[in-house]
């Protein structure tokens, strides 16, 4: 779903796969995303996610050449507020948000969730079924939940 006032760019080549038969990665659920108003969700060429579930309340921005796993989920948002008594009344001014930023030639695994306020360095890995919740340097690996760091990415 896009809102009105939001800004949408598509690169060359970008691919959703949102087929849940006939898929080796097992997606359980559909692509999905959703995109608020006066938000960005900016996808750089050669892209390709399979049955992804983006949310952007504020800024989403991939590099170029990024691959993800299948069900790999992409917040910019916690959802609710941190306060239970914000929460109590719904209070929607009180929900944080901060910008993702994924660099040129980074593979997430299946079913990893990146969180609010990261950003990706160039050529660097998420393993499978991480939860990424800090900058992730260019040219490494991390894994786990949370994320933390495996090793560098030797230089080809």
């Amino acid at each position: 779903m896009f809102s009105k006032n939001s800004e949408i760019v598509f690169g060359n080549r970008v691919i959703f796969n949102s087929n849940t038969k006939d898929n080796f990665v097992g997606l359980y659920k559909r692509s999905s995303i959703y995109v608020a108003g006066n938000a960005r969700l900016i996808i750089g060429d050669y892209t390709g996610f399979s049955g992804v579930s983006l949310y952007c309340t504020r800024e989403i921005i991939f590099g170029k050449y990024i691959n993800c796993g299948g069900n790999v989920s992409i917040w910019d948002t916690d959802f609710h507020p941190i306060d239970y008594l914000d929460r109590r009344i719904h209070n929607t001014d009180k929900i944080n948000s901060k910008p993702i930023f994924i660099d040129d030639d980074v593979f997430i695994g299946a079913n990893s969730i990146i969180l609010k306020g990261v950003k990706i360095g160039k050529r660097s890995i998420v393993a499978a079924g991480s939860v990424v919740t800090k900058d992730i340097p260019e040219g490494e690996i991390w894994g786990g939940n949370p994320a933390k760091f495996i090793k560098m990415i030797k230089s080809a």
